[in-house]
């Protein structure tokens, strides 16, 4: 594998509506990033994801881009972006910004023109199709819910696809002169000094136009659909001109948001020659301990443990998959993967542990650092994004009472991730002087960053010892390349593996298990690297793991 500036990239998620108002209005905005910049490198990060701060009307908080060069004035200025850039920069940190290319703001210019004249320039930028017998052109359903089509106003029988909310047009990839507008812009962003792109919903650039219908799924008479406008035949060839025209000449990090990679799609798609950098790895994010599937910790650990190491031998060394367990889609990691009974500070330093020295590359998510939480709701109205009152829309269409429906939301909803970020025990966690757009979590008095910063023993202080022992000179080529060996793999509650290559011997160990347990060990440790105990019982034979341990080894050959 080619070494690249990327491959030691130790990523840091802003959600930046929820990370630091500077102005009282509320939000958070790019100075409140800057604000925070030397967190962030003192945490060890030294790339920043930066969701979407384009010009926006907010439908979908940002995912719904009406100017893709400007910036949002909820989030400041373009001088505000060049600026963190800048500041970024001069701590080693590179900025990545999410680039939302599936579909556009209804509100963007082009879409407003092709409102104006369907079957002109603009209108050939997105997907126009006439109905049949006064209904869509055919059943596929929108991912947040509904049909997937709209009408046009002033017109009869014509629509356009969005297979997120209407307010989101699906852009035509087909159409030569619309890539060349993305190209442009891409490379416009790149010159301002960005390090490269996350590419939002990236699979979905390709569509399979067959307008016949579908069976029906569920009772709304719609179908999912899904296998016609993801990772459709033909999405490859779009992405490798994309990569050539844009992300290559520049050198840039691109990692996609890209469901379902198959061993067969790893070269296209992360390979040496491949579409991207590096993509998301979802193997693990529909776990949820408090689904009846696990209902309890250890069976949820193992199932993540065989998923973990499935996607990694899909890979196989071919590239680096993007290992993370938190991002804005999610709800909080401790609350999905530990229940209740096994929430304490062992565990909660134990879990990101798991997968931080697998190979690829890794992204925290802001607030993971010091532990923050889900914070369900009394009512439905306590949420406020719109895809969530999709989703209990169609749970109670589905049959399910107030009750049921809100359970399921508070278990699975992306906004427990958007709280704002816990500074201080302040007024509103320290987030703004005003009225923040989201309630904060009521435990901030308890768990914030400043009570962290302070207490040497805390989640905030593991989690840069973690980032340090990933970066420290003599071993980070061993995490970066070296051979991964699955260990104990048939142990329940031990999630274990070794990295390995001329130089070093590193062994991870960890256990989801509330009374610990003893395994069999024969290797002779050098160095222990990182431990959430003060001890480590190893013996000739044996090694116990106290309840909820993690341990990093250096070993000898």
């Amino acid at each position: 594998m080619e070494k690249k500036w990327w491959h030691k990239t130790v990523g840091y998620q802003i959600y930046p509506k929820s990370f630091q108002d500077t102005n009282g209005d509320g939000i958070g905005d790019l100075k409140g990033v800057i604000r925070h910049l030397d967190k962030i490198e003192k945490l060890g990060a030294n790339v920043i994801w930066l969701c979407p701060v384009f010009a926006s009307p907010m439908v979908d908080n940002g995912y719904d881009i009406s100017d893709y060069m400007d910036i949002d004035p909820s989030f400041g200025t373009m001088e505000d972006m060049k600026e963190l850039i800048a500041e970024a920069k001069k701590r080693g940190i590179r900025i990545l910004m999410d680039l939302v290319v599936n579909h556009s703001s209804d509100r963007h210019a082009w879409f407003q023109a092709a409102l104006k004249d369907p079957f002109g320039k603009y209108g050939k930028y997105y997907v126009f199709r006439e109905g049949k017998d006064g209904k869509e052109p055919n059943n596929w359903r929108s991912i947040f819910g509904g049909s997937a089509w709209e009408k046009v106003p002033g017109y009869d029988k014509l629509y356009y696809l969005h297979i997120f909310t209407k307010e989101q047009p699906d852009l035509n990839w087909e159409n030569p002169k619309l890539r060349e507008e993305i190209y442009e812009m891409i490379l416009k962003w790149m010159d301002l000094g960005l390090g490269g792109f996350r590419l939002d919903a990236i699979s979905h650039l390709k569509k399979n136009y067959q307008y016949t219908n579908l069976p029906p799924d569920g009772p709304d008479e719609y179908n999912m659909a899904f296998e016609y406008f993801n990772n459709v035949d033909g999405l490859a060839d779009i992405l490798c001109e994309m990569k050539e025209r844009t992300f290559a000449p520049t050198d840039a990090l691109t990692i996609g948001e890209y469901d379902h990679m198959g061993p067969e799609d790893v070269e296209d798609v992360i390979g040496e020659n491949g579409s991207f950098s590096s993509v998301f790895d979802f193997c693990h994010t529909l776990d949820n301990v408090r689904n009846p599937k696990w209902g309890n910790t250890v069976a949820l650990f193992d199932d993540y443990r065989d998923q973990l190491f499935a996607a990694q031998k899909i890979v196989d060394g071919r590239g680096m998959l993007c290992n993370f367990l938190e991002n804005h889609d999610k709800p909080r990691s401790i609350d999905r993967f530990l229940m209740p009974e096994d929430q304490n500070l062992y565990s909660e330093k134990m879990l990101p542990v798991t997968n931080f020295f697998l190979p690829g590359i890794v992204f925290l998510y802001q607030g993971q650092e010091i532990g923050m939480r889900d914070d369900p709701k009394q009512s439905i109205q306590g949420f406020v994004d719109k895809p969530t009152f999709a989703i209990y829309d169609r749970l109670i269409a589905e049959g399910k009472t107030d009750a049921e429906a809100l359970e399921q939301i508070n278990c699975e909803s992306r906004e427990h991730s958007r709280t704002p970020m816990q500074w201080d025990a302040s007024a509103e966690a320290g987030f703004t002087t005003g009225t923040p757009w989201f309630p904060v979590n009521k435990n901030y008095t308890e768990l914030n960053y400043e009570a962290e910063e302070k207490d040497p023993d805390s989640l905030l202080w593991f989690y840069r010892k973690m980032v340090a022992v990933r970066r420290r000179e003599d071993l980070e080529e061993t995490f970066l390349y070296g051979t991964l060996i699955p260990e104990y793999e048939t142990v329940s509650g031990v999630l274990a593996y070794r990295r390995k290559d001329e130089k070093n011997n590193v062994l991870i160990l960890t256990t989801s298990l509330a009374d610990g347990i003893t395994l069999p060990f024969t290797d002779t440790i050098e160095e222990v690297l990182l431990n959430n105990y003060d001890t480590c019982e190893a013996g000739e034979e044996t090694i116990r793991l106290q309840p909820y341990q993690c341990l990093v080894l250096k070993v000898k050959e």
